[in-house]
This record gives C-alpha cells, structure tokens and sequence, in this order.
C-alpha cells in the first residue's frame, strides 16, 4: 500500500528545514489511509439503513427491521425492531379488575400486526396484561413467520387478527373459575390474515371445520412456536403452561371449548 523506497530518498532530499519534513510526513499518512479505505464496507447495511454511530452491527437476516445491536450480541428471530412496532400499544397503563393493562391499538397503520374484533378488516382496540404485551411484541410475529414458512406461504410482511376478545371480567365458560380473559391474559384468535410484500393475502381459519392442509400446517407450527416462547418452569399440569388452547386433533391437542378459535394466552407460569 505505500512504496517505501520512495518514501526514503524523499526524505534524503528533503533536509531543508524541519517543517518540510513533517508536511511530507503527513501526506504520507494520508496516502496510506485512502489506499487502505477500499477494504472496508459500503458504510450501509443490506436494508438500505446507514452504520450505527454506536459500533459495527449485524442486522437479523431474518427479521425485517432488525434493531442497532452489536455483533456480539445473540439476537433472538422474534425480537421487535422496536417496542410497539409489532403490536402498538397506546402509553401508560389502565387499572383492571385484576391488575393492570395495557391497550393494544389494532389500529395504527405502522404496526405490523394489527387486528379488530370479528371483522377481517375493521379494526379495534383490546387489553392486556403488560407482560403479555412485551411477549406479543417479542415473539407473536416470529411464530407466524414459522407457521408461514410450515404452510408454504410467501414471507409474511405483515398480519391482521380477527379475533373474539382479549380482556373481560368473566369465568371461563362452564367453570367457576375466572377465565384466562380476566387476568387480560389471554386473546381470541379466529382468523390470521397475512399479507406478503406484494400485498397478497392469505387467510387461515382456525376453526375445526379448515382443519387440513396448509391450514393445519399453519396451526401447528404457530402453536408450537408459541408453546416453546414459554420458560422451562411451565410444566405440564399447571394452567394453560403451554399458553395455547385449540383444536383436539392438532398435535398439541386442545378442547371442545376452543374448537372455533386459538385461546392464545400468556400462563401465569410465564411471568
């Protein structure tokens, strides 16, 4: 990258003074580190998105819009670019019967997921526990990802949720028990709607009667998905541990109860 043999008899032939000697010696230095700069990077990343101020870092191949992370950080697939950019949930919180909540805007035209109340296209606000939130948003778009991907369907860009209800102060239905929707822990899905990047929809039931084919294989690989989100000390035995409550004949089994819908909840176990 420099050639030093010239570099000597330059010097050799420039003892004038002191001050010429070191203005040779800074376009020296300068020479060397433009002919050096070709073996970095284009200075963006694969997104179109410039560097990091704050160090070199990697975006998730598999997550679009991965946030600024360093290299030698582990990035799970389902981690958000950035909370409530997934779901959006409107700031602060709301006193409930059995805690707090947080209100889900199934409405914002930035979020990724969005979703109303049994509609496939008007959409809605609902609540839930924070907790559950913050899971939703780490993890509920990387499993349709999954399920896409089981199905055969195109990478999904983004999902619309028809669904049958989050937070409601009531027992589960035929029990003397609060339901899972009381604690805001839980949500009705009834349809996934989700959209490519070319705008194409492909919808998936998860009622019994659409239980077949790509459908099923959808169901499955989301409900297993969802099932291994959840930490090691849920066990069989305890509440809802798998977090997922559906169709019996699935892999993971279910009830009669949710045979028209996935009772998507967040257990107690998980936090």
């Amino acid at each position: 990258m420099a050639n030093h043999t010239n570099l000597k008899s330059v010097f050799e032939s420039s003892n004038k003074n002191k001050l010429s000697v070191r203005f040779l010696l800074v376009l020296a230095g300068l020479s060397l580190v433009v002919g050096c700069a070709g073996a970095s990077g284009d200075g963006e990343w694969a997104s179109g998105n410039p560097d990091s101020a704050q160090g070199d870092v990697t975006p998730d191949p598999e997550v679009p819009n991965t946030p600024s992370v360093p290299e030698e950080e582990e990035v799970e697939s389902t981690t958000p670019p950035l909370a409530g950019l997934f779901f959006s949930f409107k700031p602060g919180t709301q006193t409930l019967a059995y805690g707090l909540g947080k209100t889900w805007d199934g409405c914002d035209k930035e979020a990724i997921v969005r979703g109303g109340y049994d509609s496939d296209t008007k959409c809605g606000n609902g609540t839930v526990l924070p907790a559950y939130a913050e899971h939703l948003n780490k993890h509920f778009f990387g499993c349709v990802e999954k399920g896409s991907l089981a199905a055969g369907y195109s990478q999904p860009e983004r999902v619309f949720i028809r669904h049958w209800g989050t937070y409601v102060n009531r027992n589960a239905r035929n029990s003397s028990s609060l339901s899972m929707h009381a604690y805001a822990r839980a949500i009705d899905i009834v349809k996934f709607i989700i959209y490519d990047r070319t705008g194409k929809a492909t919808s998936v039931s998860t009622h019994v009667r659409d239980f077949k084919g790509a459908t099923a294989k959808f169901y499955n690989a989301f409900r297993q998905c969802w099932k291994d989100t959840m930490p090691s000390k849920c066990r069989p035995g305890q509440r809802e541990y798998s977090g997922s409550i559906g169709i019996p004949g699935s892999e993971l089994g279910g009830n009669s109860l949710h045979n028209d819908h996935i009772h998507l909840s967040f257990p107690f176990c998980a936090g």
